[in-house]
């Protein structure tokens, strides 16, 4: 999915997580460019807050998911950004629902983490080139961020294909009996002039 953004096409990646349970979903697009990430950690990914610079204002968003065992604050520094998110998924209990087990967070001066538990599913975004960083969604709980995705964008991308129309299924050729007129119960009736009708030909069923 994308969406035209202060003149920048934003495309939406992800989630990847629990994208079934009855977990929150949130969306953070276009928020602004990161200046912290507060992170609460165990054996799995417990929660995300990210702090945003908007316009030179540091705003402060929502926390999703609940407390953990450890907590990290990653500070960006001024010409510090976003190249690549990545980490794990899956449940923590043989039978739960998958959650958030562990992230990576790369830029272009290093990498942070990772945090949590290395255990489940890999997943990696990496958007060195060509595209920025333009966002966060994902889904959670009271307990634990279940599911992350991220929004990219790109400034010199300046046109984007209109939506496809709906898909209209043809309906199939009525069928008539050969013992009728093959063309009489064929109700589509093309038109070449004010004087002449022609009707187009459909197959019909020997009996």
């Amino acid at each position: 999915m994308s969406n035209i953004v202060n003149e920048e096409i934003v495309v939406k990646v992800g989630p990847r997580g629990d994208v079934v349970s009855r977990s929150v979903e949130w969306d953070e697009s276009s928020y602004g460019n990161v200046k912290q990430i507060l992170v609460t950690h165990g054996n799995a990914i417990n929660s995300i807050q990210i702090i945003y610079d908007i316009n030179g204002t540091v705003a402060l968003a929502h926390r999703h998911g609940g407390d953990g065992d450890y907590f990290d604050c990653i500070s960006f520094e001024p010409s510090e950004y976003l190249t690549s998110i990545g980490g794990h998924y899956g449940p923590v209990e043989q039978r739960g629902a998958a959650v958030m087990r562990s992230l990576e967070f790369g830029t272009n001066r290093r990498k942070y983490g990772p945090f949590g538990w290395e255990e489940g599913t890999p997943f990696c975004f990496d958007f060195h080139s060509g595209l920025d960083f333009g966002g966060f969604h994902g889904r959670s709980t009271g307990s634990h961020l279940s599911a992350l995705g991220i929004y990219v964008k790109s400034i010199s991308l300046k046109h984007h294909f209109k939506p496809d129309p709906p898909q209209r299924h043809a309906a199939p050729p009525r069928l008539c009996s050969a013992s009728v007129d093959p063309c009489a119960c064929v109700p589509n009736t093309v038109y070449a002039s004010p004087h002449v009708i022609r009707r187009r030909p459909y197959p019909c069923v020997i009996r």
